[in-house]
């Protein structure tokens, strides 16, 4: 006769505890993915209402907005599902969000035309994308997420007295 077990304490074997600032990590994919969203529309609108910088198509130049601004909001979803599962591959890859934002800035900076190019634009940019971004990574390198997914600091040698 097996001795029953208590799904309980099973499952709490299982996974290990998602710590807090993961928590919140996960919280922040999704408030930059709905920003996002919504500033690849503001963006677009822009390059409707007032065109592109001279020199690009109007189509090319609404275009690569949009697909940037979609393939980022893209990896947000993408890393908030990825980093629920502990997996050393999941915590890397999510550092590619930083290099996704520079390509977001950079996009719209080239393509809407420098007269408007007002403090909106420059707040979006720098303080939805590139603020969020740096707290994105922080989160990610906390200690208690690190040890989440198994990823941990060389041990430091001891110094010579």
């Amino acid at each position: 006769m097996l001795p029953e077990l208590d799904p309980r304490r099973v499952l709490r074997t299982m996974t290990p505890e998602i710590p807090k600032s993961l928590k919140y990590l996960r919280a922040l994919l999704l408030i930059m993915a709905v920003l996002l969203a919504l500033n690849t529309l503001g963006r677009l609108g822009v390059v409707w209402r007032y065109g592109v910088a001279p020199g690009t198509s109007p189509v090319v130049g609404a275009a690569v907005l949009a697909t940037v601004g979609i393939i980022f909001l893209l990896a947000c979803i993408g890393a908030f599902l990825l980093l629920g599962v502990p997996a050393k591959r999941h915590w890397w890859l999510s550092f590619l969000l930083p290099l996704l934002t520079i390509a977001n800035i950079a996009s719209a900076f080239a393509i809407i035309p420098s007269e408007h190019v007002g403090v909106a634009l420059v707040l979006d940019a720098y303080l939805c994308n590139g603020l969020l971004t740096v707290v994105l990574v922080i989160l990610l390198l906390k200690r208690p997420v690190r040890a989440y997914f198994g990823i941990s600091r060389p041990a430091s040698r001891a110094k010579a007295a």
